[in-house]
């Protein structure tokens, strides 16, 4: 197996608590996974049922008191994260005085890109989500469906090795868009490595590989997916 993501006992235990009474809530309960180069994961499962917490875990953004997380190989530690790592949270914001390109621009600019490649990068991931024809458009002008291919668009900024996206394509029917599918396996094609996040299964079918059912902070069932393939091209 060509591993690109292996974590092995992962636990993560948030503590709060309505006034002032602190409460143990075990987000994450030794949590075992194991993800192939190039494989479309759908995670699925009800609200704390922990799927959201591992993609955060994941993208090295909150830490679990026991377990390990690796990506390609590489730790991912309190002080170093691996390279190549996108991550778009259910609930992303954005500057809404910006324009569509303006906002690309910005996140262009957190990678170590140069300013040529920098404004190629931002056209093709315009191009890959359709959203060229609003690249005008401000920020606070877009609906739910436009704001999440902008999420996607920015994940596709510094050609990343893998996309962690938190409901960043599901609930407004982009999974059952063929030009999203298509986009989504050409990824996958080059090697792409990519998590899809979601309450349901059912818009998971038509693209991922394997879907993984979070409960109650454990990994529920493993399912492997005779995925939809639609042509289409990506290069960037």
């Amino acid at each position: 197996m060509d591993a690109a993501l292996v974590v092995n006992g992962l636990t993560k235990t948030f503590r709060s608590g309505p006034n002032g009474r602190t409460m143990a809530v075990h987000a994450l309960r030794g949590v075992n996974l194991a993800i192939e180069r190039g494989e479309i994961v759908g995670l699925v499962g009800p609200a704390r049922s922990g799927k959201s917490t591992f993609l955060l875990c994941a993208a090295g953004l909150v830490r679990g008191e026991e377990g390990t997380v690796s990506w390609f190989g590489e730790p991912v530690t309190r002080l170093r994260v691996p390279t190549g790592l996108a991550y778009v949270p259910q609930r992303a914001s954005y500057y809404s005085f910006l324009s569509v390109r303006e906002a690309l621009e910005y996140y262009a600019t957190l990678h170590d890109l140069s300013i040529d490649h920098r404004a190629l990068q931002v056209e093709h991931a315009l191009r890959a989500v359709s959203l060229q024809f609003h690249a005008a458009r401000r920020v606070s002008q877009l609906s739910p469906s436009l704001l999440q291919r902008l999420g996607f668009a920015q994940a596709l900024i510094g050609s990343p090795r893998a996309l962690l996206l938190d409901g960043t394509l599901s609930g407004q029917g982009l999974l059952f868009d063929r030009d999203i599918i298509a986009l989504l396996t050409q990824l996958s094609r080059a090697g792409v490595t990519i998590l899809l996040a979601a309450p349901s299964g059912v818009e998971m079918h038509r693209v991922a590989t394997r879907i993984v059912s979070f409960s109650e902070g454990r990994v529920a069932t493993h399912r492997y997916e005779p995925a939809m393939q639609v042509a289409g091209a990506y290069s960037c």
